[in-house]
């Protein structure tokens, strides 16, 4: 455009500063970010023209109209115009900071800065010349504190996501707003001199244009020209007239700034020992471990390292970085020619030569750093196995921040990714794009049922969204510490959406943890405490303590920031002494003793400090949270007295920290088997990349077996579906072939052990989680998220224990992390194919299959079965969730009744030892492993083990035999032999790992005993059960007898919960176990119709309400569904069936009724209305229909009174 073109109208009108003020407010509002190339564009034309003091006000309406001129937005502006992909505004780490920029259209603007400053102003940036540092200090100081200002004045703050485009047009806001964010920008000549003194304004200069002077580029996208200057120098006034790229700016200026001092070179050598190092702690965040030194190829830009990852996985990592040679001063972004280094990059990780097995294991990944100049770097097709993967330093920290809890995460991306691109073109703008496809694809790409495309066009917004939820996660930014010269990193501990509670990062010389709140930095930290203090007590703490700081400050807002005084930040010192607290969680009194257990002061002007005693640990053992009452009472005090203020402590308490379940102070003692983690591997699932590869597996096999494409033949359904599993157990019986017994049982068993505890941890946590953050909070969703991924990974757990302990393998190769996750992604889906057969088998399910034109195994979505147990499934998650926030405190001293002599007796004459003898037998071996291997798998000579509970419980040879016999696996010729008892995905089997804890093994030709004393303690739990129950398979005469008491006892006592139900709702007259009405049984001909299990009337509504009450435990499987629905709904022995005849008989013999409980036989309006009331919601009333309610207890009371509400429906109606 030329400068004739804005000498016309409308542009010969416009005053320059005003349009610039304007033009740049506009960039400070967030949903304008979308429309930032016409924002940029407006403020380009606005430095060209002159001051115009005689130009008309610049009013909101004038503005909306200079926005639609075509030089602003035409089509061609427009369609330059993409989708934001990162959040709008960033925090950058520098002395006296940390320092707010808004990242504009530049790519990672905040992320290179910071790689800039770090390598100019960190250690290594020594070796600059001094004069350039020292120029450069002052720039970077005053650009920043000039973004961070006009940032501050407009309300942004740290990570602005940018909200979705939905109006094609520029946001204008109304005259104040305007005028508000107007005067962000504007600086008059005193306020600049004192944010930009004398010496520093030369620097700032080449910064800055006179109204005018600027010349406006030609071509539709943002005047990139305006970077160059984004500030504009009025007469009486400095404006920042693009504040969206004063970043991008300082990036530049100290580009040009080192060609002056001739250091470029150099710097671009620092800046990829800094991109390399920052690599580096990303990978080892992620459990990649450094295989050797850093390595520099001096005649070209690289850096090199190799990694070893999960045992035996590689990674090849090369850093190419700009170089920035013949780097243009008048242009800052240009382009750097990286393309004459590929060839170099290629033989360097992928080289000539025969490919080795070693290649195959090996990642080979490349960073590709820019520093603002575009920059292209392609690899020609690979010459050797294994997968490989080019991306930024920042992609990897947001996919880091996001998966790096699997160290196989890049493994299996790299994987996919390669052999996506083998197969068809692929079109992505960056590999964080392509990453966050693939994760909304479960972990791969298989993107469509339909024939497999041969072009992938990859969305830019994909890496948008990831870039989001990683720093809703975690907010990685960094912070001044009161204690330390230099920032300090720091990331979110429960998410930014949860609570302002940050941990700082290693390395800083131990993690404190910081509460950011409104205008005050408040510091947890222990600094007296040694090393040697247990990380969960120390964590625990430190946790509770910011916990309640965080809710005293929403509670009473000044208290705090008066205890600080004139000071910034606020410092609340822990201390307390490690080994008394040690000895206190080992089960030893405390030594330490005070009463109260926290004492406080305030030793100095902005700390508090606390004093913890050992004395305090059976409070921290209560369910109830006294002991966090006393933490915030001696936090409170200790504030009000720094502050010189008073506040009624108890009430205070009693509003944030009422008593209940309500706390943070979570300390696991030694006793607790099930919540120590210890030495345990991190819980692993069944990994969504591992099974998307069986999945394709499967069809590939299926395709090989002759199935045609296409639907499957209703009647070929099941034998199918069984062919799968056998397929599936055959690849299990191979892949366990070939491994070596060296450790296998071992890990097997330490895995599952992981599990447990995972599960043990989340359902103890729950309802305190709950109480603090609530039920919709980030850390309560995902602890009732992953509850069902954690049981599917349980059984394929167990499967994996079961076939290794039947048949232990002789082969050579160890038990990796990745073979690990194949068998259980095997098992998981074996285990998933046979429950759809027995469903099918059992009439629940109609769905249909197919070979699909991708190549899987099709399954039809959304049929009854799949339906009813998805909906149960979230059902029981929020009945979880309301569960736990609801549940009730224990007494304390309150505990399970032992068993009765009838159960006893029973236990012996079934399996030769009694419940009590089962849990004397079950914790004498915990204590032996305890001796042995504490909270590890166990494995000692069976003779040992045999001998010690002899001995140690005065037991007889015989009974000893039998308490082995009936809680061990044993190897067997065939895994199969026994049948149905073999079969993963029934529930109540003999041969099951949740039923027998203990495995027998030969080790060096000894015959010996393993087990894993978390699930050997959850074993008495679930043999109690079986047994209370009814679920137990007897065949002694004794058991089976006490079984059917059991069930008799069970029943009368649910049929009064059904009958306390019906009062709650309202019924004013209720009975239980009706067999006669005035003196008659209930009868058809001739046949009895059984009690009426509750009864109930209410008078008010005209309502009788016969009740069938159900103690039924839940099915978990196809087969016992099959039993489940046998009871409830199927057939004529169905409580479906019994229920409908007793109320038809309500109904006819209404008039008697009626008289019997109301003296009155007027049977006008009054209706009769059965229902099946469950102890628990059952999966059959969700897969099968009935005519008659199906309702749980829990609900039962709701439902009556709706029902109650309801008018009878007339006769005839429809």
């Amino acid at each position: 455009m030329s400068q004739t073109a804005l000498d016309g109208t409308p542009w010969s009108a416009v005053d320059g500063p005003s349009l610039a003020r304007a033009a740049a407010a506009l960039q400070l509002i967030p949903q304008n970010v979308p429309r930032l190339v016409r924002l940029q564009r407006l403020a380009g034309v606005a430095a060209c023209l002159p001051h115009r003091p005689e130009a008309p006000r610049l009013s909101p309406s004038r503005l909306r109209t200079l926005l639609k001129n075509p030089v602003i937005a035409g089509l061609d502006v427009r369609a330059q115009e993409d989708p934001y992909d990162d959040l709008y505004t960033a925090e950058i780490a520098f002395h006296g900071g940390p320092y707010l920029v808004a990242q504009g259209l530049t790519s990672r603007s905040a992320f290179t800065l910071n790689l800039l400053l770090r390598s100019i102003f960190g250690p290594n940036g020594t070796t600059l010349p001094g004069a350039f540092r020292q120029e450069a200090h002052a720039l970077t100081d005053a650009v920043l504190r000039l973004s961070h200002t006009v940032l501050i004045r407009a309300g942004l703050g740290r990570g602005i996501v940018v909200p979705t485009a939905r109006n094609t047009e520029v946001f204008v806001p109304g005259a104040g707003e305007l005028s508000r964010l107007c005067e962000a920008v504007i600086f008059d000549k005193p306020t600049w001199q004192q944010l930009v003194p004398g010496p520093v304004a030369e620097l700032l200069a080449p910064l800055t244009v006179r109204p005018g002077q600027h010349t406006f580029p030609p071509g539709p996208g943002p005047d990139e020209t305006l970077v160059l200057t984004p500030v504009l120098a009025a007469n009486d006034s400095m404006i920042v007239a693009n504040p969206g790229e004063l970043a991008a700016a300082l990036r530049h200026r100290l580009f040009v700034l080192a060609g002056a001092y001739n250091c470029r070179p150099q710097f671009a050598e620092l800046l990829r020992r800094e991109v390399l190092q920052t690599t580096t702690r990303t990978l080892t965040q992620c459990g990649a471990r450094p295989a050797g030194p850093e390595s520099h190829i001096s005649d070209v830009p690289l850096s090199r390292r190799l990694f070893t990852v999960a045992d035996d996985t590689f990674l090849d990592l090369l850093v190419i970085t700009d170089d920035l040679s013949d780097y243009d001063d008048e242009d800052p972004y240009g382009q750097w020619n990286a393309q004459t280094h590929s060839q170099r990059v290629q033989d360097l990780l992928d080289p000539p030569g025969t490919p080795t097995e070693h290649d195959a294991r090996t990642l080979r990944m490349v960073i590709n750093q820019s520093f603002g100049r575009t920059m292209f770097l392609g690899i020609g097709s690979l010459r050797r196995p294994g997968p490989f993967l080019m991306l930024t330093a920042d992609d990897l920290q947001v996919m880091a921040d996001l998966d790096g809890g699997d160290p196989l995460f890049l493994w299996r991306f790299a994987q996919a990714e390669t052999a996506l691109r083998n197969d068809v073109q692929v079109i992505s703008f960056g590999t964080l794009d392509t990453y966050g496809l693939y994760r909304e694809h479960a972990h791969s790409f298989y993107l469509t049922d339909e024939r497999r495309p041969t072009l992938v066009t990859v969305d830019s917004d994909f890496s948008t969204h990831l870039r989001t939820e990683a720093h809703r996660r975690f907010d990685r930014h960094e912070v001044s510490h009161p204690d330390r010269d230099t920032l300090v990193a720091v990331s979110a501990v429960y998410g930014t959406d949860t609570a302002p509670v940050y941990r700082t990062e290693a390395p800083t010389g131990g993690q404190d943890l910081l509460v950011e709140l409104a205008g005050l930095q408040v510091w947890v930290t222990a600094p007296g405490v040694s090393t040697s203090a247990p990380a969960a007590l120390h964590d625990c703490f430190l946790e509770a303590a910011a916990y309640w700081i965080w809710q005293l400050a929403g509670a009473a807002p000044g208290l705090l920031p008066a205890a600080a005084g004139d000071q910034d930040s606020l410092t609340v010192e822990m201390s307390y002494d490690p080994r008394a607290w040690a000895a206190a969680l080992a089960g030893k009194e405390a030594t330490d003793g005070t009463d109260p257990w926290i004492r406080a002061d305030t030793s100095a002007p902005g700390q508090l400090r606390l004093e913890l005693s050992a004395a305090g640990w059976p409070l921290l053992q209560q369910e109830t949270n006294d002991a966090e009452r006393i933490l915030i009472h001696a936090l409170a005090t200790a504030a009000a007295v720094a502050a010189d203020t008073t506040t009624d402590l108890d009430d205070l308490i009693d509003r944030i920290a009422p008593l209940g379940p309500k706390k943070m102070l979570h300390v696991v003692s030694g006793q607790e088997l099930l919540l120590r983690s210890d030495s345990l591997p991190a819980p692993r699932l069944v990994q969504p990349a591992v099974s998307a590869v069986v999945l394709d597996e499967l069809g590939q096999w299926l395709t090989r077996e002759g199935t045609p494409p296409g639907a499957i033949a209703p009647d070929q359904r099941l034998r199918v579906l069984n062919q799968v599993v056998a397929y599936y157990f055959h690849l299990l019986q191979s892949a366990f072939a070939e491994l070596s017994p060296d450790g296998l049982l071992r890990q097997l068993l330490q895995r599952h052990e992981a599990l447990l505890n995972a599960d043990a941890v989340s359902h103890q946590g729950m309802p305190a989680r709950i109480a603090c953050f609530g039920p919709t909070s980030q850390t309560a969703q995902e602890l009732a998220r992953i509850s069902r991924r954690r049981v599917e990974a349980a059984q394929a757990s167990r499967f994996l224990i079961e076939y290794a302990a039947a048949v232990p393998p002789s082969g050579q190769q160890q038990l990796t992390l990745d073979r690990y996750d194949r068998l259980m992604a095997l098992a998981a889906d074996l285990i998933s194919r046979a429950m759809l057969s027995d469903a099918i088998r059992h009439e629940f399910s109609d769905v249909s299959l197919s070979l699909l034109d991708s190549g899987r195994l099709g399954v039809s979505r959304a049929d009854r079965f799949e339906t009813g147990t998805n909906t149960l499934a979230l059902a029981r998650a929020e009945a979880a969730l309301q569960g736990a926030a609801a549940r009730t405190i224990t007494p304390a001293g309150s505990q399970a009744k032992p068993p009765s002599s009838a159960v006893e007796e029973a236990m012996r004459a079934e399996f030769g030892f009694t419940l009590t003898e089962l849990a004397d037998g079950i914790g004498t071996l915990i204590a032996l492993g305890e001796e042995h291997s504490p909270s590890e798998s166990v494995l000692l000579p069976a003779a040992d083990v045999t001998q010690h509970l002899n001995v140690a419980l005065g037991w007889p040879e015989g009974k000893t035999t039998a308490f082995l016999h009936r809680l061990s696996l044993q190897p067997r010729a065939d895994f199969l032999s026994v049948k149905a008892d073999a079969w993963p995905w029934r529930f109540n089997r003999e041969w099951s790992y949740a039923r027998r804890p203990l495995i027998q093994v030969q080790q060096d030709n000894t015959a010996c005993l393993a087990w894993a004393p978390r699930h050997l303690w959850s074993t008495g739990g679930y043999w109690s059960n079986l047994v209370y129950s009814g679920r137990l398979r007897a065949t002694s005469p004794a058991m089976k007898t006490l079984l059917g008491s059991i069930r008799q006892d069970n029943n009368k006592d649910f049929e009064r919960q059904v009958e306390t139900a019906l009062e709650q709702a309202g019924c004013q007259i209720t009975a239980c176990g009706v067999a006669k009405i005035q003196g008659r049984r209930l009868t058809a001909d001739g046949h009895d119709l059984g009690d009426i299990d509750a009864l109930g009337i209410s008078l008010t509504h005209k309502k009788i309400f016969v009740a069938e009450a159900k103690d039924f435990e839940m099915a978990r499987n196809p087969a016992e569904l099959a039993n489940e629905a046998d009871h409830l709904i199927r057939g004529d022995k169905s409580a479906r069936y019994k229920i409908s005849r007793r109320a038809q008989w309500i109904q006819s013999h209404l008039a008697a009724t009626l008289h019997h409980y109301t003296r009155s036989s007027d049977t006008r309006g009054w209706s009769v209305i059965p229902v099946i009331v469950t102890s628990r919601d059952l999966m059959a009333s969700r897969v099968l229909q009935s005519d008659v309610p199906v309702v749980p207890i829990a609900q039962a009371a709701e439902w009556v009174r709706a029902a109650s509400r309801r008018a009878p429906r007339r006769r005839g109606s429809r």
